[in-house]
């Protein structure tokens, strides 16, 4: 009788060992791609994204691409993720713009969630300096993702440079009336 209820305690002890043990879950890995520089057209046009092979579900990233200003600028840009339904693909978490030391200057807002991921992010007076664009999320599914931004980094005309464009048109003007006047005395 002893030897069975040691052997029951023992299987009872297994089956509780077995039961209480944590269930072991994948970690959650950073897959943040390396801090790149945005390729900026000469008219100031702005391509940037990156992608996210299969199998890495729940995994986070936060990447990151910069650029540098030496004058007052203004940013406009649209972020897109597109997938076959908001079970694939990637989840957009964050869409905003840092100062290289890491300070916020503007926040991106979303647009639309779900199969596609859409944010917009603005700022009309960017002063000179270095400047990082960050997006933020996670990928939905072992299928990947994507996600690409597209937008203009261009120069903002100087206020001095609004009064020689009105200095300039004033002087044409001026020009074309002595003209006219001339032709018909």
């Amino acid at each position: 009788m002893k030897k069975q209820i040691r052997a029951l305690a023992m299987t009872m002890a297994t089956v509780a060992a077995v039961t209480l043990a944590p269930v072991a879950q994948a970690a959650v890995i950073d897959i943040s791609s390396a801090p790149s520089a945005i390729a900026l057209a000469p008219n100031g046009s702005a391509h940037f994204g990156d992608k996210f092979k299969n199998n890495l579900k729940d995994d986070t990233f936060g990447d990151k691409f910069t650029f540098s200003t030496t004058g007052s600028t203004k940013l406009d840009l649209i972020l897109t993720s597109t997938s076959t339904s908001a079970l694939n693909g990637l989840n957009i978490t964050g869409f905003s713009l840092y100062k290289a030391n890491g300070t916020l200057a503007a926040a991106g807002s979303m647009v639309q969630t779900g199969a596609t991921d859409k944010w917009t992010l603005s700022d009309a007076n960017l002063a000179a300096g270095s400047y990082f664009v960050k997006v933020s999320g996670n990928v939905v599914s072992n299928a990947g993702g994507a996600f690409a931004a597209n937008g203009t980094i261009s120069a903002v005309p100087e206020p001095e440079g609004y009064a020689m464009l009105f200095v300039g048109l004033g002087l044409i003007g001026l020009v074309k009336q002595r003209r006219k006047s001339a032709t018909f005395a």
